[in-house]
């Protein structure tokens, strides 16, 4: 019940006036004002059950003098309504949540104010406490006083539904954007991003916002779902990744934009412990684009990209923010086995489409360089062994099928520099250093790469010396 449309405001009365009075008052108004409505309010107030609900929607424990001074500042409410401080939590309540449907205009800190004020009052209403505040008038006004607590809670709990229905319209009034943001302002705050209980209140709140923001939401899924789509055709056409930035970067915009709306009632759930279930379809979808775009199709950055969103998207939802974290992890663990394998594909492909050596050359480097940044202790066995295969394979293939013996020993001597001592690693070190004792019986005088000058020359005798002295020392042993 709004103060204004209280009867001890239709008729000017107050809790502490006794039957008589009341009725005099009402007398007396019916000349000025609407008859029927004061005789109603008269009717309610001489009657000691039906009397409750008027108290409890009042200004209860307030002073007479100062609840007309209190009404006063609703007639054009402004910040300083929240300044009024003293007040019984359920009289705090009633002034602000009447307060906030006469304002307008405001901006979203403001309506976060006044909705954080309205919860907290709400949240400390005692129904002992009230029963007591009002039994106190009743003895005054000589009312008999209220013995069924229950009346008390039923009535507050019809108040509690009034300011939830209020603060419902004024959100209403807003934009989606303006209401996502005050609601998860709301939630961040009175929950701790969270990890406590909503207040009753704003948890009443929630079943209007998620209804209210439901058509975006599913807007911005088929957007999601869409680009999604379009993303794998696009990539299956072999478009370049010019072509495919601007479809990425439109589903994260899309994202993003169904997150904003989401956040309020990810926060709500996580708060009481509850999975949001669109939430993880989404963050299920988007795991899945990923993993197809880095593993079947080899785009590591928009991959990263998508992974990277759905951490800053997700964070509200643990579950998903620590499986994000796992593929973020593995996927940065893969990025450097997958740059070694495109450079081996490259130059497989350019030795077999019979490249000359001076375009092999820093491509060798380039890849001999790589396998040197690869860290060892931090990646696993089996991703240690992958590499030293996936390398030793594109030498060998560079001596068997293109006779490319001086590419061939570089190779296989900086994987034995890289790999050996390296924990289980043992069988590969151990065919690396066979094919280094094959690449030197091999050695004979086929034609070489000359790099230019006479630097390569003096480097492919160094290779065949060191090669004599490895096979030397292993037919020693």
């Amino acid at each position: 019940m709004d103060l204004f449309k209280n009867p001890f405001h239709i008729l000017g009365a107050t809790p502490r006036d006794n039957r008589h009075r009341i009725m005099e008052i009402a007398e007396e108004k019916s000349l000025l004002s609407d008859a029927d409505e004061c005789m109603e309010a008269r009717s309610i107030l001489i009657n000691p059950r039906r009397r409750i609900a008027a108290e409890v929607a009042w200004l209860p424990g307030v002073d007479p003098t100062l609840s007309d001074r209190v009404m006063g500042h609703l007639d054009s409410p402004n910040q300083n309504l929240l300044n009024i401080t003293g007040l019984p939590h359920i009289a705090r309540a009633n002034l602000l949540v009447s307060g906030l449907s006469r304002l307008s205009n405001l901006l979203s800190s403001d309506i976060v104010e006044w909705i954080l004020a309205i919860a907290q009052a709400t949240e400390t209403i005692n129904s002992e406490m009230v029963c007591a505040i009002l039994n106190e008038d009743r003895r005054a006004s000589n009312f008999p006083e209220i013995t069924d607590l229950s009346a008390i809670e039923d009535e507050i709990r019809k108040q509690r539904r009034h300011y939830s229905q209020n603060l419902t319209s004024a959100l209403e009034n807003l934009s989606v954007n303006a209401r996502a943001r005050i609601m998860t302002s709301l939630l961040e705050t009175l929950t701790s991003n969270g990890r406590y209980q909503c207040p009753t209140l704003i948890i009443d709140l929630i079943p209007a916002y998620e209804l209210s923001v439901q058509d975006s939401l599913e807007q911005y899924k088929r957007i999601i779902e869409a680009q999604d789509d379009r993303l794998r055709v696009m990539i299956d056409a072999e478009n370049t990744g010019i072509a495919i930035q601007p479809i990425v970067d439109q589903l994260i915009q899309a994202v993003k934009e169904w997150d904003t709306l989401a956040q309020p009632i990810q926060l709500s759930k996580k708060s009481t412990g509850q999975r949001h279930d669109a939430s993880f379809e989404i963050a299920q979808r988007l795991r899945i684009l990923a993993a197809d775009l880095f593993g079947e199709y080899g785009k590591i950055d928009f991959a990263r990209n998508i992974i990277n969103t759905l951490k800053e998207v997700f964070a509200e939802v643990p579950e998903i923010a620590e499986y994000i974290s796992e593929d973020a992890k593995a996927l940065e663990e893969q990025i450097p086995f997958v740059k070694i394998k495109e450079q081996v594909e490259k130059l497989k492909e350019a030795s077999d489409t019979y490249k000359p050596d001076y375009t092999l050359r820093p491509m060798i480097n380039q890849l001999i360089q790589t396998v040197k940044t690869w860290n060892t202790i931090t990646q696993p066995v089996e991703a240690n062994n992958a590499v030293a295969i996936t390398v030793r394979n594109i030498a060998l293939h560079l001596w068997n099928e293109h006779q490319k013996l001086y590419f061939a020993t570089k190779i296989i001597f900086a994987l034995i520099d890289k790999f050996k001592g390296v924990d289980g690693m043992d069988e590969v070190n151990n065919r690396l250093y066979e094919d280094i004792i094959t690449l030197g019986e091999m050695a004979k005088p086929i034609e070489q790469p000359q790099p230019r000058g006479g630097t390569g020359c003096l480097l492919q005798i160094v290779i065949f010396v060191v090669i004599g002295i490895i096979v030397a020392l292993s037919q020693g042993c």
